[in-house]
């Protein structure tokens, strides 16, 4: 069940940083639906992870390597009382870093 959860949070993480990558600033004039706060506008002001399109993008690129290890550490390790605990640990932390940059 926690590898379904990793594994669909790990799709829209790559949707989301495919779709940043082809996004424009909201502040330009005549700005699409398409485009990313970047630049601390509107609710996310002062977060470090929308201060720029780079920053964003490797916060998901981060965040998307650290899910899908935790996704295979029950692959890797061979007691699951150890990779299970790590899977969750792993999960935790992915969302700590997305939430809180």
């Amino acid at each position: 069940m926690a590898q379904v959860v990793i594994a669909a949070l790990t799709v829209l993480l790559i949707s989301d940083v495919l779709d940043a990558m082809q996004g424009s600033p909201c502040s330009l004039p005549g700005s699409q639906s398409d485009c990313y706060p970047w630049g601390s506008e509107g609710p996310v002001a002062g977060r470090w992870r929308y201060d720029s399109k780079a920053a964003y993008i490797g916060t998901g690129l981060a965040s998307i390597v650290i899910l899908i290890a935790a996704g295979l550490t029950p692959l890797t390790v061979s007691r699951a009382r150890v990779g299970l605990p790590l899977m969750a640990m792993g999960l935790a932390v992915s969302i700590y870093v997305s939430s809180f940059l």
